[in-house]
């Protein structure tokens, strides 16, 4: 059966197949939550078999350290501290095409927050409490991994095929997806759109479309003051003959966050839709000030650090914001006799990411917008809020029109995060039929 084979299976068709299949699907997920709460090897082992018993041909990769030194991310503690990440293997499933075509890539993440496996010692199974199914990791992301094989099983159940290559991945996706998203790119592809599997954080489940992932850039500036002329270990009444670190660190933060309004402001750093949804389209957050002792406050300080973050529409390039952010920072050091004296360095972080965006208009967004609506009844929202998501990798490295969607989710983060049955069941209905028209 060919692309235009399977669009004689209708959307009632996969409803039917699904519904019929309800135990099994809840099944999986049930015991991929499991596995997930045992380690990464044997989850990704898991995803890996069930991949084969679905009939996908089966692939591992494990992305080396030394394969990052061409991208953003995380660049700091692989400097530093590399033994800080955390690097595992990642799964990659395909179903062959029976035609030309670059075909389609579903993908979630596979890795988990430590406390998970906490989490998981007390509640090591399934729990289902009424419309809910809850369990440690079940939003992030097992049920995103499970919904996308429960979908390809569908599709392939039905009798359907692909035009091009179906690429399944589970990959690493924390850590900004360097050991994982970052090596799929490397080694397979390019495809023409993808899919990333993964319950939205906004709370509102398949009735959003995350299309947007903001670029970020994490910067870290560290200044230098000077003690006062005295032995005194009281030294407030000296103040006049130090510099406090404290004192300049808020004079740099002032100048900019004003520096950043102003640069709002300019055409190129707007966003319509980003501007509707949070007032803003580019922003400037200092999320740590540490200066001084806390038991010594009538010491002056002599150092302070101040790390923030600037969220950036797409519009705007990593490069140019890296170079704003700079020239901004050193004309104020310029304008201060004691911090032109070398006296303020900045250090970039490791949460720097490009900013993407897919075609609203495009035919794939356009198709799954209409998915959603036949499955669910009602059309789904863009999302422009999500910032440094995985979505980003096929936009940029492949140029693929992408989206993330899931069931709608909660508790998210906490041993009592859950997602709604019916919108799981849904969710595996909205991707398979997504798959037989675009796959």
């Amino acid at each position: 059966m060919g692309k235009s084979s399977n669009q004689a299976i209708d959307v009632a068709a996969i409803r039917k197949d699904v519904e019929e299949q309800e135990a099994h699907h809840i099944n999986v997920l049930r015991e991929g939550l499991k596995a997930s709460l045992t380690d990464l090897a044997g989850f990704q082992h898991w995803i890996g078999e069930e991949m084969k018993r679905i009939g996908m041909e089966v692939e591992e990769f494990l992305v080396d350290p030394a394969e990052l030194l061409n991208q953003p991310a995380q660049r700091k503690t692989l400097r530093e501290n590399p033994s800080a990440l955390n690097r595992g293997p990642n799964m990659v499933g395909k179903v062959a095409g029976k035609g030309p075509g670059h075909g389609m890539l579903l993908f979630g993440h596979a890795d988990k927050p430590p406390e998970t496996f906490e989490w998981g010692r007390k509640h090591p199974d399934l729990v289902e409490d009424g419309n809910r199914l809850q369990g440690p990791g079940i939003a992030d992301d097992v049920a995103g991994l499970t919904s996308m094989l429960g979908a390809v099983e569908t599709f392939v159940r039905l009798g359907m095929e692909p035009q091009g290559d179906l690429l399944v991945a589970s990959i690493l996706g924390k850590q900004l997806g360097v050991f994982g998203t970052y090596g799929l790119m490397s080694r397979f592809g390019p495809v023409d759109a993808a899919i990333y599997a993964h319950p939205a954080e906004s709370g509102n489940g398949l009735g959003d479309l995350k299309m947007t992932s903001l670029g970020m850039v994490e910067f870290h500036i560290t200044i230098e003051g000077k003690s006062p002329d005295t032995t005194e270990p009281h030294q407030t009444i000296y103040s006049k003959s130090a510099v406090s670190a404290a004192e300049k660190g808020f004079y740099i933060a002032q100048g900019l966050q004003k520096w950043a309004a102003e640069l709002a402001r300019q055409d190129l750093y707007r966003h319509a839709e980003l501007e509707k949804l949070t007032g803003q389209g580019f922003a400037l957050s200092v999320g740590s000030f540490v200066t001084g002792t806390d038991n010594l406050v009538y010491e002056i300080p002599t150092g302070c650090v101040l790390k923030g973050v600037v969220n950036f529409p797409p519009a705007v390039t990593l490069e140019m914001m890296q170079a704003e952010l700079k020239g901004a920072l050193d004309n104020l050091v310029k304008q201060d006799a004691w911090l032109a004296q070398s006296h303020a360095h900045l250090e970039w972080g490791d949460v720097i990411a490009e900013s993407c965006q897919s075609d609203e208009n495009s035919g794939f967004l356009l198709m799954a917008k209409q998915a959603i609506k036949d499955v669910t009844g009602k059309t789904p929202r863009y999302n422009y809020g999500h910032s440094v998501s995985d979505l980003r990798y096929p936009m940029l490295w492949w140029n693929a029109q992408s989206f993330g969607v899931g069931p709608l989710a909660g508790d998210m983060g906490t041993e009592t995060e859950y997602v709604e049955r019916k919108e799981y069941l849904d969710t595996i209905i909205v991707l398979a039929e997504i798959l037989k028209h675009a796959a």
